[in-house]
């Protein structure tokens, strides 16, 4: 930082910008620290004159950045998917209580996608991106370099890039150990898309519960669905009992998937949850909206949202601290999908 009565070579002092710009020390103290009520051509005026110097100004840019543009883009790959609803919302809170603006962006990011999301980070001249999607590496990479960029619940730890999140596997194995401890060991696995992080880690999850308990996995209990679906995960199931293997318990990735587990129980004639026990995953409406309503593993989708959007806006003013990453606990709720009735 600069000092105002002090020149050591060729650095100027606030006096020495004032007399080559007109503009007064106090406006300059203001561009100094990302201050609002700066005019973008005179806080350019100022940046221009230290860069003639040799001043490396990229922390005084991007301080700015979150004052001049108050625009933050969360990105989600489906605003069909219940999940991401208090995420919005927490996101929106935090941008809110900041000053900003957050503006919401459905798409997957992928090869058809990325520089469409990159014309629209550049037009917009965003302050910086959530996002929870899954996506490549070299995605990653290229946004990164765009704009500041946080990770929220989905995240790519071979990248210093920083991320808000939950244990996935721990998540599992808290679920699994529940249902090992109501006597079923017959469990089958609804999982989501397995290229997303959260499928990858609730698969490891449930391989290593069994393990642990000296459990056999079998392939044909694990149900890998495409996306998360209520139908697709209705007919899953229903394939699964056809088949003539009868599990006494599910494990869902999603809590749309565990009502899709129960509404197919109920079709075949199986006591919810005296013979089947499901437990579903994230806590939305839906587990409590359903008779029995869903033994769930709750995670705190509001506070991802909103810690997500603080450690970005900290990320912009102080661009160059070293961004810590944050994994949230959760919580196994018990509910009547587990709970056996009595009678």
């Amino acid at each position: 930082m600069l000092d105002t009565d002090i020149m050591d070579g060729k650095k100027p002092n606030y006096q020495r910008i004032a007399e080559e710009t007109g503009i007064s020390i106090a406006t300059i103290s203001r561009v100094f620290t990302g201050a609002s009520n700066v005019k973008a051509d005179t806080r350019r005026r100022v940046i221009d004159t230290l860069k003639n110097y040799g001043y490396d100004t990229s922390s005084i840019e991007e301080r700015g950045r979150i004052r001049e543009n108050r625009l933050i883009i969360l990105n989600v790959p489906s605003t069909g998917n219940p999940f991401y609803n208090q995420i919005i919302h927490g996101a929106k809170a935090a941008a809110t209580q900041r000053g900003c603006h957050l503006l919401l962006n459905e798409d997957h990011i992928n090869d058809s996608t990325i520089d469409n999301l990159l014309r629209l980070l550049r037009k917009t001249q965003v302050a910086g991106l959530i996002t929870t999607n899954h996506m490549a590496p070299v995605y990653l990479k290229r946004i990164s370099e765009t704009v500041p960029l946080v990770q929220c619940c989905e995240y790519d730890d071979g990248f210093d890039l920083p991320y808000v999140s939950i244990d996935d596997v721990a998540a599992t194995k808290t679920a699994m150990e529940y249902l090992f401890s109501l006597g079923r060991k017959n469990i089958a696995f609804i999982n989501g898309p397995i290229r997303y992080k959260y499928a990858k880690q609730r698969l490891q999850g449930y391989l290593e519960a069994l393990d642990d308990a000296g459990i056999p996995s079998d392939p044909q209990m694990i149900l890998q669905l495409s996306e998360i679906n209520y139908d697709l995960a209705v007919s899953a199931a229903t394939n699964l009992f056809d088949s003539g293997k009868r599990p006494n318990a599910f494990f869902c990735a999603s809590d749309v998937l565990a009502a899709a587990a129960i509404k197919v129980g109920i079709r075949k004639g199986v006591s919810v949850p005296n013979d089947l026990a499901v437990i579903g995953f994230d806590n939305v409406d839906i587990s409590v909206m359903m008779n029995p309503t869903i033994t769930t593993i709750s995670q705190p989708q509001f506070q991802l949202g909103f810690s997500s959007c603080e450690l970005l806006i900290e990320h912009i003013t102080n661009p160059q601290r070293h961004m810590h990453n944050i994994v949230f606990a959760t919580e196994l709720l018990v509910r009547e999908s587990t709970t056996m009735k009595q009678g």
